[in-house]
Parts: structure tokens; sequence; C-alpha cells
């Protein structure tokens, strides 16, 4: 074997920012190169020369073609690119860089050495301020900035300045100055940033044990450095644009979602803090493993959410991260909504009974509820509304049974209070409701649960999963719990890998609540937090947040959870809130606002419009495409956007998306929450309720922007809506 075949290329995220600046016939050019490079060795070498006068002997350059040059740092076997510039920027790029070997922050790092400008003492009168002027060296030293790019910090006059200086700073150190320039705290830093101990961190090694090889196989350096797999993931990466979620994790991320676990966990944290993104590289892991072990053959990972659409887009973003584990056959990694699981379980199993997930079988419950309330007299002072929220809530959500377990059922939650009286009555409904639904061939998606759960627990299956991870827990019930732990149960060997649960109650809204442990999943000691937002900026962060001040929300068990911490590092400009004078007005105000947002930079199918109410976003496509504005309506299956126009669509629908943009109208006082749904309240318990999802639901929406966000209403706002 040559030593040209022994050589792994490594790629900075500095290269893929370079190349997205470049025509695109550069950057495949180099993607050519990279890729046959990879699928042979001996063929392609890479030809690399030295830069003349550059400060390190390892730094290299690769011609891409007569006018560009490519630069990379080659050390021992390998071979890492850093930037990609026309043929004399590149090398006055490469001049004062050097590659740091970072004992401190556990990384590579690739800085410019500046030398120190003596400047004339300046006086107070004639000194011009500077943006860390108040900010020691030994605090930017403490925090992570390296010796040597100290120079070029005190040069910085603005924050303007700073942003515009990205590319000249390494990626940590741009972190770390931004958020000394936004105020953050040390502490507050050191978490963003990965940098400083943890109480579980593995000791590092010693300084002299360093090289580039071990250090650029850390988590730290990870986070901004990518060594493909194979050559379709390097040429996948280079294709999608370099989305950083695909490629690049947090130390923090990755640590949670490549490590080995002796149980179930649970990962938590705000909008945008990347709970799905760690969930399928989780997922990835966990297949690669898989795929490693000959004995494992047949093997696979049920990655589970609650609707159909977000299963679609989960599927879709992992055929971009690791399409193989999908495409295996058998496929190494299932995609799944558990309402459809449960079905075609079910399904396998000849149950006789059709499930009412949706559609006419719903409409058939309907019916039947008619017919059972015909002949029976209700408990004085309830209503047919609050009967069927008992059975929803308390009977079906709890799994009972019979008359003895709902008569000491707990009711925590429900208003309205019953006596033992009106408890027996209210069974006796039950028991014929029940008994109807029997008879008619159906059954309820809890009755479902229940049957598959049972099925499980009785036979023990050989079902193929190695593990099961979950996404948007919080709007799991105790039923779906229940059945996940049933479909991967405790083993005499152990829990290693088994289940993988993320989610945030912050952002339930479907109303269902339940403890893990009390399903038989246990987390303690296993439960993780993610708190730095990467969608959102922060002032759209502050403001989705303010939408659900004072309410308190559980933790996914037993606990309760907080935001505390949650922050984000991107600055931008602060939501327009806009009040109109009527519904026309407030249409041609977003009809406006689409039009200033900038062509070259975002695409129309990077806005995106978010109503409570399907028919609010029929108005809404009426009123854009009247202007002579494309526009797509998303309703079911993944969101393709290459296909142009504005995304109209409900924000239950929007939940697992991301825009550029994003506006929120019709939150006026008289239609949000919509009246409809208020109406629906059977007590002012469930009122409370029904008001708390649409807060949820508001939240949700906002934090799926990342740079603009546009929140409008006609008349006066809804209380939800912090002005």
């Amino acid at each position: 074997m040559t030593d040209t075949m022994t050589k792994r290329v490594s790629y900075d995220i500095g290269c893929m920012k370079s190349l997205r600046k470049l025509p695109d016939r550069i950057a495949l050019r180099f993607m050519d190169l990279m890729t046959k490079y990879m699928s042979d060795p001996s063929a392609n070498g890479l030809n690399l020369e030295t830069v003349e006068g550059s400060k390190d002997s390892s730094i290299k350059s690769l011609r891409v073609d007569q006018g560009y040059r490519a630069i990379a740092f080659e050390v021992g076997r390998d071979i890492m690119f850093v930037h990609v510039n026309e043929h004399d920027k590149a090398y006055r790029w490469a001049a004062g860089r050097r590659v740091k070997l970072d004992p401190e922050t556990n990384r590579i790092r690739v800085i410019e050495e500046v030398d120190a400008v003596i400047e004339p003492v300046a006086t107070p009168e004639t000194s011009t301020p500077r943006l860390f002027d108040e900010v020691t060296d030994a605090r930017l030293r403490a925090l992570g900035v390296p010796e040597e790019e100290l120079t070029a910090v005190r040069q910085i006059p603005t924050i303007e300045a700073l942003e515009g200086a990205e590319d000249r700073f390494d990626p940590l150190t741009y972190q770390i100055l931004y958020a000394v320039a936004a105020g953050y705290a040390d502490e507050e830093i050191q978490s963003l940033t990965g940098v400083g101990a943890e109480p579980d961190a593995e000791p590092q090694q010693p300084a002299a044990e360093l090289t580039f090889g071990k250090l650029i196989e850390t988590e730290q350096s990870r986070q901004t450095i990518f060594i493909p797999e194979s050559e379709a993931e390097l040429r996948r990466v280079f294709e999608e644009g370099l989305e950083g979620w695909r490629v690049f994790l947090h130390p923090e991320q990755r640590k949670i979602a490549y490590r080995d676990y002796n149980g179930p966990v649970l990962v938590r944290g705000g909008a945008g803090t990347g709970k799905t993104v760690v969930a399928m590289h989780r997922a990835k892991h966990l297949a690669g493993q898989i795929e490693k072990d000959p004995t494992r053959a047949g093997q696979r990972v049920l990655l589970t959410t609650f609707t159909t659409n977000l299963a679609h887009d989960i599927e879709a973003n992992l055929r971009t991260l690791c399409p193989g584990h999908l495409d295996a056959r058998p496929p190494r990694i299932e995609v799944i909504n558990l309402d459809r699981w449960v079905s075609q379980f079910l399904k396998r199993k000849s149950f006789a009974r059709e499930v009412a997930f949706f559609g006419e079988a719903r409409d058939r419950l309907d019916q039947i509820w008619k017919d059972v309330f015909d002949d029976h007299e209700l408990p004085e002072g309830l209503s047919e509304p609050f009967v069927r929220a008992e059975w929803a809530q308390i009977v079906q959500a709890k799994g009972l049974t019979d008359q003895k377990g709902y008569l000491k059922a707990s009711r925590a939650g429900r208003g309205t209070p019953l006596d033992r009286k009106k408890r027996a009555l209210l069974w006796d409904i039950f028991a014929d409701y029940r008994a109807r639904l029997i008879s008619e061939g159906l059954a309820e998606p809890d009755d479902a649960y229940r049957e598959a759960t049972e099925i499980l627990t009785a036979e023990a299956p050989n079902l193929p999963y190695a593990a099961v991870i979950v996404d948007e827990a919080q709007d799991m019930g105790e039923q779906a719990f229940r059945l996940i732990r049933a479909i991967m149960p405790e083993t005499p060997a152990g829990d290693r890998n088994s289940l993988f649960i993320v989610g945030d109650a912050h952002q339930r809204i479907y109303g269902r609540r339940a403890a893990m442990s009390a399903c038989g999943i246990n987390v303690r000691g296993r439960s993780k937090r993610l708190r730095l937002n990467y969608r959102t900026t922060q002032e759209i962060r502050a403001w989705a947040v303010s939408v659900l001040e004072g309410v308190s929300v559980d933790d996914l068990d037993e606990g309760t959870d907080t935001l505390r911490g949650y922050v984000s590092l991107m600055r931008g400009a602060p939501p327009e809130l806009v009040g109109c004078r009527s519904e026309a007005e407030e249409l041609d105000g977003l009809v406006a606002w689409v039009r200033t947002l900038p062509p070259d930079q975002i695409r129309l199918s990077d806005i995106g419009v978010l109503c409570a109410r399907r028919a609010d976003g029929d108005r809404v496509q009426a009123a854009l495409r009247a202007a002579g504005i494309e526009t797509v309506m998303l309703q079911s299956g993944a969101d393709d956007r290459s296909v142009p126009g504005v995304r109209i669509t409900t924000m239950h629908r929007a939940k697992g998306l991301e825009f550029f943009a994003v506006a929120i109208p019709f939150v006026s006082e008289a239609a949000f929450p919509p009246p409809g749904a208020l109406r629906a309240a059977v007590d002012p318990a469930d009122k409370e309720d029904i008001v708390l999802q649409y807060r949820s639901l508001l939240h949700v929406a906002a934090t799926r922007a990342k740079k603009a966000l546009r929140v409008s209403w006609s008349g006066s706002p809804s209380n939800l809506v912090k002005v």
C-alpha cells in the first residue's frame, strides 16, 4: 500500500464557507478532485505544494484550476483543507495562518498570527473606542481566545466590524468574542462553547502526547472539522451546501448522541436547540454499530414521533445525513409515526377492530356517543362534552378498564370535582360506550395502543429493533409510552442503549401528559439538557419565551422544567409586531413584507406564513397569489424546498420546520385562540389548558424563524401576544 493511499482527508468548516462564496464551477471542480481522490487515492494523489513565506511549514496549496487554489495543512497522514480562493487571495490568506494544537480547548484550531502594532499613546480626547477595550486579555485567554489572535481582537471597533471579520478568526474564537460582546457571563460562554472542565469530562492527554491525528478525532474538533466516512457522504455534504446541523455538532450535542448508556435517556431543551438533530445522529450512530457487527444483521433502529408529517420530515433529512442506513435491505433505520406503527402491527396480528385514527371511522365514534347519550341521563351539572373529555383524559389516558379503577383514579388537572356517586354513574356510560365500540368493530387509538402493548407483553414477539428513538415526546400520552416500553423491554442482560427520548414540554401542542417513570421508563441519572438555540436570534427567542411567561410545565416525568439558561448566540432585528385597522390592511401589509425581503438572500421557499387555522391560510394564499407571489400550501408529506413559493401552513404543521423569515398573521383578541376552541372547553380548568396549548403553539410558531419574525393582528392583539 502506498503512502498516498493511507492519507486521511478532512475539511474545516472555513473551507466549506469559502467555497460558498466562489463560482459554482470552482466548487464543482474542487468537489470533483476530492471525490476522485477518495474513490481511488492511488490513482489520484493530491499534488500539494509548499506555500512560500508561510509561518507554518505544514501549510500547502492545491491547484483547483488555473486561477484558483485550495489551502490545506498536511500533518503526517492527515490532510485538512481550510480555504479555497483565487490564487493571490488564497496565498495571502495562508501567509499568516498556522495550525494550533490546543490542549486547553481539546481541539485543532486554524489561527492567524497578527504582528503587534505599536500605536502612539492616545489621550482621552484622541483615542478611538474599541469593542473589547473593557475586556482584559486574561479573561479572553481564560475563555479560550488564543494569545496569537489577541492583537487582531484589540483592533475591532464595533460588533458590526466583528461580524464582517468572522472569516478572519478561528470559529471558536469568533463564537467566544460574539458572546462576550453580547454580554454573556463567563459561565454561560463556557457552556455555549464547550470550553472548560465538566464534572464528567474525561481527563485530557498531557500536551506532550498530543498529536494532530489524535486531536482531530476529539468531540471538540469535530464541532468544526468534517471527516467523511465515504465518497457518497463527502459528495452529499458539498451538494447540500453545508447545512451545518447535518455535519457539525456542538461538543455537548455530539457527546449526547455518540456515547453509550446503560438505560433509557431523556434529552430536553428549548426550541431550536437541536433535539431532533441529536436524535437523527443518535440513529446514525446506533445504525453504524449494527452495520459493523455481522452478528447483528437484520437489526434496526426505530425512530418514531407523534405525527405523520414529522416522520416524513425526519426521514427526508436522514436521507441526506445517512441514506445508506435507510436504503439497506433490510433498512437499519425505520422512521414511522407511532399511530402508523400500531396500525401496521395490529393488521399483522389480525386485530378484528378498525382503529379510528382519522376519517370516516372518527365520524362513527361521534354517532356512537350520540346513541349512548340518548340512552343515559347525565349526572347533575355535567355536560356531554365534559363526559367525553373525562373518558379521553382519565379513562383512556390511564388505561382504566373497570369501575373500581376509575373510582380510585387521580383526576389531577380536571377542574370539575366528582364524588363517588357521580363517578359510578359515569362508569355506566363509559361501559356502555365501550361495549358499543366493540359491537361496531371499532377501537379508539388508545385501545389500539393497549392491545398492541398486551400482545407484545404476552407473546414477546421477535421484533427486529435494537433501539427505539422517540422525537417530540411531549406530545405522547401514557399509553404511547407504555407501548414504547413494550416494543423495547428491559432484558436480563440490561437496558443498554435501549431508549433515547427527546422532547420539550414548553412545545406541547396536543395536550397529552404522561410521566415516563409511571410507564416503566426510568431516566433518572440519564436526563440531559440542551440550552443553546442554534436556529433563532436572541431577539426572536426572547419574544417567543415571553409568550410562556408565568407558565409552569413538567419535565416529561415527575418534576418541573424551566427555560433558564436557554439562550441564542446570534443577534438580529427584533420581531415586527404590527397592529392593523382591518384584515384587508393586514393582508396588504403581509404582501408588502414579503416583497421587502431581499430575493438575492432569501428564496421564497425560505419564507413561511403560519396560521392557526387552515381557513386563515387560504386567505393568505389568495392575497399573495393576487399580488403575483408564488405560494406552496404545506399539508402532508415532506417539504421540498426546491419547489419555489412562499410556504403557507398551519402552526401545527410547521412543527419541526424552520424558515429564514416567518410571518404569523391573525393573532387578534377575537381570533387567537380561535373562538371555537374556547367554546369547546368543558369547565374553567379545561379552558385554561386550551389557552396554554395556544400559548405553546404561538411559541412553537415564533421559534420556526431564523432571522426575521413578523406578528400581526387587526383590531386589538390577543392577550397572548407580548407587545
